[in-house]
């Protein structure tokens, strides 16, 4: 079985096509008032741009199809209106005519534009400029994986977990219709595209902790993947839901002062081809996971166990284990089997050096090629938003 427009069989097939949104104006929100915003820190917004310029660049050298968000919607012919519902004219004196805005802006520029939500007052008398107001932006939008499951059926709209980034998922929806894609489901129980890895003939979902025996809602429910099963919206043979690892990870956490990985389940597992895997081993060995067959149109719980186990021994991965050091080690972009973009660990210069990559070592001597020039992309501003190369990217078909 291969994939086609709008479906993904596995994460090793070929990429052909992606969608991305370089950040504009909408992420100063972000950079002011990161924490309210689910950032990390703060992000300046022009190294933020320029980074991402280089993430389109490097994908565009490899032949992928690289489509904006803004131009998927300015197809779908909603642009215009999201800037018409977004600016709001406080003044009814304004002399801001937002026709001549929208005839004069290209699709980017309308979509910082709308995504901003700007507001306007006009000066008063001891004051010679207007007022400019961006209230409630869509900050993360960047970050075009968590919207959206795309698997073996076609695309799975998400429901986030958290109500700042509530407001992406309509818009999202606009811009499958825009290439012509037909959206399979919506969700009702929370659940986003960063938990999601597809594995050929199983595939993997990350859902939520079980902690004394009670739910620990991280960003996908449990009972979300039980929807997405009897929704008839995937049809993988077998379905394993990973319950994240929550307590190790707070243990590990502490023992090596860094952030926390299991967000989402591709902040500490990730597929570089068919039969080669890179994950936190101390996590994966942590994390219960419960393996559904499926019969027929329905799917059965077959067998639990630890998702190092499954994968290692159950499906036959090899396994390189990440470094505690290594922010984002697997939170790469797999181009083809074998073939990855990731961001490296740069130094005091931003340069490349192997002792502060030693996924990245590991995976070239295992011949894994890394793109660009052996080494990836420095890592920069854009992580600071919680998130990686593959967080940053929506598939539009695997070939």
């Amino acid at each position: 079985m291969g994939s086609s427009l709008d479906t993904v069989y596995a994460e090793w097939d070929r990429l052909s096509t992606v969608r991305v949104h370089t950040p504009g104006i909408e992420v100063w929100a972000g950079t002011l008032d990161y924490e309210t915003n689910l950032f990390e820190q703060m992000i300046p917004p022009e190294r933020a741009r320029a980074e991402h310029e280089k993430i389109i660049s490097c994908l565009k050298d490899t032949c992928v199809e690289v489509h904006q968000l803004a131009d998927d919607l300015e197809t779908a012919g909603v642009l215009d209106d999201l800037i018409r519902e977004s600016i709001s004219e406080i003044d009814a004196n304004s002399s801001a005519d937002v026709e001549i805005i929208i005839e004069t802006f290209n699709s980017r520029e309308k979509l910082h534009l709308a995504l901003a939500q700007v507001s306007m007052r006009q000066p008063k008398e001891e004051i010679s400029s207007t007022s400019l107001t961006i209230d409630q932006p869509l900050s993360n939008m960047y970050f075009q994986r968590d919207t959206t499951i795309l698997g073996d059926k076609g695309p799975i709209l998400c429901n986030m977990f958290e109500p700042v980034r509530q407001r992406e998922v309509p818009i999202v929806r606009d811009a499958w219709e825009g290439i012509g894609a037909d959206i399979i489901y919506e969700m009702d129980m929370h659940v986003e595209g960063g938990e999601f890895l597809p594995a050929g003939e199983f595939a993997l979902l990350g859902v939520s902790a079980n902690l004394d025996g009670k739910e620990h809602v991280i960003r996908t429910s449990y009972a979300a993947g039980q929807e997405l099963m009897d929704s008839g919206a995937i049809e993988y043979d077998e379905f394993v839901l990973v319950r994240a690892p929550l307590q190790a990870d707070r243990e590990f956490r502490k023992e090596h002062d860094t952030g926390s990985r299991i967000m989402h389940l591709l902040g500490w597992v990730n597929i570089v081809a068919e039969d080669l895997i890179v994950l936190d081993a101390d996590l994966a060995r942590a994390a219960n996971v419960d393996v559904y067959e499926r019969h027929g149109d329905e799917y059965a719980k077959e067998h639990s166990s630890n998702l190092y186990d499954y994968l290692a021994e159950e499906k036959g991965f090899e396994i390189v284990d990440v470094s505690w050091s290594e922010r984002w080690p697997t939170n790469f972009l797999t181009i083809e089997s074998e073939t990855i973009l990731p961001l490296y660990e740069p130094d005091a210069n931003g340069e490349y050096r192997s002792e502060n990559n030693p996924t990245i070592e590991k995976l070239k001597e295992l011949g894994v090629e890394i793109l660009p020039d052996g080494a990836g992309i420095p890592r920069d501003a854009l992580t600071n938003g919680g998130g990686g190369i593959h967080c940053m990217t929506t598939p539009l078909s695997r070939e």
